[in-house]
This record gives structure tokens, sequence and C-alpha cells, in this order.
């Protein structure tokens, strides 16, 4: 007569593999969207650069050239699809030059175009719309 030996068996068990997968779950759940927000902040602190370095282009320009330049290579683009729109492009403006990004400078619209000429910014007086009069009915 056969002994019966135990089997030795080889291998992880279902339980130890789903606990392994719960682990890893949770830990990318974590991860992910910290991730996510490492990503944000560095696309802000290059567009941040970009700005800066738009600027210091320009003031090196006007210090040479006695006249402002206002325009912006093509190798400076924001990471996350905003446009730079020049905020300061007048020379007696204190704060020219100053450049803005449609995405990381609060109140800016994403469609305002590039200046061409100095003093673009400049704003005018909107113009008020007049108040709709009520229509008289006929009796």
């Amino acid at each position: 007569m056969m002994s019966l030996k135990p089997r030795k068996c080889s291998g992880f068990a279902l339980l130890e593999l789903l606990m392994v997968f719960i682990i890893i779950g949770a830990l990318a759940s974590i991860a992910i969207p910290n991730y996510s927000g490492y990503k944000a902040k560095a696309r802000s602190a290059q567009c941040e650069a970009n700005r800066h370095n738009i600027e210091l282009e320009e003031k090196a320009y006007f210090s040479i050239h006695d006249k402002p330049n206002l325009t912006i290579d093509n190798k400076y683009a924001c990471l996350s699809g905003g446009i730079y729109v020049w905020l300061a492009s007048d020379v007696e403006d204190p704060d020219y030059p100053k450049i803005g990004c449609s995405i990381h400078d609060a109140g800016l619209d994403k469609t305002s175009p590039v200046p061409t000429e100095p003093g673009y910014m400049k704003s005018e007086p909107k113009k008020q719309k007049k108040p709709k009069e009520p229509k008289k009915s006929k009796k």
C-alpha cells in the first residue's frame, strides 16, 4: 500500500493575490491625484519661467535699440495651452515689460490678441448699452 504524503504546493493562494491587489490599488488611489497636482505645479512654474525670460529679452532689446520689440519667440509656449499677452507694453509704464498668461494669470481672456504696437493695452472706456424701453401696448 502506498503512503499518502502531503503535497507541497508552490505558488500563491488566491487570498494572498487579492490582498496584494488591494494594497496596490490603495497606494495608486493616493499617488495618482498627487502626481496630477505635481504636474500642474510644474506646468505653472514653467509658464512663470517663460514669462520671466520673455520680459528679460524685452528689457535687453529695449536697452540696446531704445524701442520696444513686443514679439514673443515661438520657443516660449505655456505647457497648459495658455496664450501669452502683454500686460504692460508702454515703455512709460512703471511695470514695463509685463507679460501674462491666459491660464495662469487670473482675469485674462484666453482669446486676447497679442499686441502689435506700443500702448496696445491702454484701455478705452467701454460704451454702455442703453437699456431697452418697454414696448407700449396699443389699446
